[in-house]
């Protein structure tokens, strides 16, 4: 199939997963994972009428958001790497792997730098996938807490990636686990100044149920663009 028919096969998805959660498909951002993807091929994904992408690493980011049109959206979703931070800039739209203090730190300063103020998603370890990056959940308060000492780093809500070898049903436990502890969170007064509106979940395999457990933006690529080498 065509990317075309393939982001208008998720979008209905999405949309059916919303309905079934009683929520409107408006309030789910489809990010479609560019990784490795040629420039053409994104520009189809563009013209489909796309323009959120996410990139796993800054080098493939600054190749391709030089070469693509202005009003692409980037998001970075790969664990972002503390001497990288320094190669970025107010293109990035949102940063999905923010996930400990010493990055928390490097943005800060890098933002003070240039006056830039980083928009973030802590990066959940639910799945305790010793393969995954991310907090611990037992690490969040504290984490959080800390984030309000920084303020060119502002956190607008959670990710999270499931186990590789989880079930339907565990799956789902971890997206809803990820949405219980943003709840909680919210309860502590230990939001953001928007309080924590994203929930960053659910992949090719499995974004029908994080749109069902609360996803805000759910993270496709082969779904849409094919398998990467």
């Amino acid at each position: 199939m065509s990317i075309i028919n393939n982001i208008s096969e998720v979008q209905q998805k999405i949309a059916a997963a919303a309905a079934r959660a009683g929520r409107s498909p408006k309030d789910i951002a489809l990010l479609a994972v560019s990784k490795t993807v040629p420039e053409d091929r994104i520009m189809e994904a563009y013209r489909a009428g796309l323009r959120a992408f996410g990139e796993n690493k800054v080098q493939e980011w600054q190749a391709k958001h030089l070469l693509l049109p202005q009003d692409c959206q980037w998001h970075l979703i790969g664990r972002l790497q503390t001497n990288k931070v320094k190669y970025l800039d107010d293109s990035i739209a949102l940063i999905h792997s923010l996930d400990r203090f010493a990055l928390l730190e490097k943005l800060n300063l890098e933002g003070e730098k240039r006056q830039i103020r980083w928009k973030t998603l802590v990066q959940v370890n639910v799945a305790r996938d010793e393969a995954k990056a991310g907090l611990e959940i037992e690490e969040l308060r504290d984490f959080m807490d800390s984030v309000h000492d920084f303020p060119y780093v502002t956190v607008h809500g959670l990710m999270t990636i499931g186990a590789l070898d989880a079930g339907p049903g565990e799956t789902r436990e971890y997206f809803r686990k990820l949405r219980e502890v943003r709840d909680d969170l919210l309860t502590k007064g230990l939001g953001g100044p928007e309080g924590l509106p994203h929930l960053s979940m659910g992949m090719s395999q499995d974004y029908e149920i994080a749109v069902e457990e609360g996803a805000t933006i759910v993270r496709v690529g082969s779904t849409i663009f094919g398998h990467r080498n």
